[in-house]
């Protein structure tokens, strides 16, 4: 038997106040016609469906039709866990009646882990959880970590080795993971960090959380990552979706082919301002310009070539400098001029000009005349 592990749908995602939600349509749509190509019927889905806890109502119609045609008209059983960034009531909403489809969903801890069977195969289901969760499943004081609770949680367990066991959770597992900016943190001081060696008894564990595709320890204990890019610092990431069959436990990836990219470019302004300098002007970009001053109103004039540029940024202007700190001492043995000299390196990493030293000039004694009293 075929499974498709998918995770961090993040549905409703917006990308610098631009909406994701026809991106994600596609792509959804792309893994519906890929698992109908290759006649896959089972979906795994490891948490952060929606983006926030209250998704907007093009979300909502979104995963109602991805469902629609996931259940009624490609017949795929649908195993799906609430993560961090989702409602646990709201994505519950009608979970028995859906079971009847095949779509099984599971949003709460329970003393005893979900699971469901297919094939001499168990997919257990465990949704995202805190500490306090297990504390109060339970009725004990401990315990106060993510490691702590997953590990006396598991214990509980009675995990049947003659099946083949899938553990489907959204949790950060592994402290050496990659991560990325667009992803929640679990907790304050590193204390939701999740050791993966505790999923040995499990023949495949699918993650969801972090949204770069990585396996931990070995292949088979993976998360999936997320279906596109949600940040521009995961530009760099091959995102694609995993397929695991479970006669062999063997793990492929299968990359969607979408036709808008999230793309980050580096150059001068007048290099972004050829016109075939980049080949797809209506992807979604950030540019990092590498001209050594301010270019006035760049942003305004790229963007009448590249209409969907949503980030704009001068890292060498923004590059690391010594900073400089100031003394009450040391402000009154400044006159405002040096000051201003040294507040402009501080912030541009570059000194005035002579042509800018007479302008600043100028002002200043300007001002001070004016001011006199």
């Amino acid at each position: 038997m075929k499974f498709v592990h998918v995770a961090d749908l993040h549905i409703g995602r917006s990308l610098h106040q631009h909406s994701l939600i026809d991106y994600q349509r596609e792509a959804l749509f792309q893994l519906l016609d890929y698992m109908k190509q290759e006649d896959i019927k089972h979906l795994v889905i490891a948490g952060d469906v929606y983006d926030r806890f209250v998704p907007s109502q093009e979300a909502v119609t979104l995963l109602d039709d991805f469902f629609a045609r996931a259940l009624r008209e490609d017949h795929i059983e649908i195993y799906l866990i609430s993560g961090n960034h989702d409602s646990a009531e709201r994505l519950a909403f009608g979970k028995r009646l859906f079971e009847k489809n095949g779509l099984y969903i599971e949003t709460e801890l329970k003393k005893d882990m979900m699971f469901i069977e297919k094939d001499q195969t168990r997919f257990y289901l465990l949704p995202f959880f805190k500490p306090s969760a297990v504390r109060m499943c339970f009725d004990i004081d401990m315990p106060k970590t993510y490691q702590e609770a997953m590990e006396y949680y598991l214990k509980q367990q009675n995990i049947d080795p003659n099946y083949k066991n899938i553990l489907i959770t959204h949790q950060f597992i592994g402290g050496n993971a990659l991560k990325s900016d667009s992803e929640m943190p679990l907790s304050v001081g590193g204390t939701e960090i999740i050791d993966p060696r505790l999923f040995d008894q499990f023949d495949y564990v699918a993650l969801g959380h972090l949204h770069a595709p990585q396996s931990l320890l070995r292949e088979t204990i993976r998360y999936s990552g997320s279906l596109m890019c949600y940040s521009f610092d995961e530009v760099n990431q091959h995102k694609s979706i995993t397929i695991v069959d479970t006669d062999d436990m063997s793990v492929s990836t299968h990359e969607l082919s979408p036709t808008i990219h999230i793309r980050k470019y580096k150059g001068l302004f007048k290099d972004f301002m050829e016109p075939d300098y980049i080949k797809n002007h209506h992807d979604l970009l950030a540019f990092e310009l590498e001209d050594k001053t301010i270019v006035p109103h760049a942003i305004e004039q790229l963007r009448v070539m590249y209409p969907h540029l949503l980030q704009l940024t001068y890292p060498h202007l923004m590059g690391a400098f010594e900073q400089r700190h100031y003394t009450k001492e040391r402000i009154e043995q400044n006159d405002f001029f040096d000051m201003y000299q040294s507040f402009y390196q501080d912030c541009t990493n570059l000194e005035l000009n002579d042509q800018q030293l007479e302008i600043i000039k100028s002002l200043f004694e300007k001002v001070g005349e004016d001011n006199e009293n």
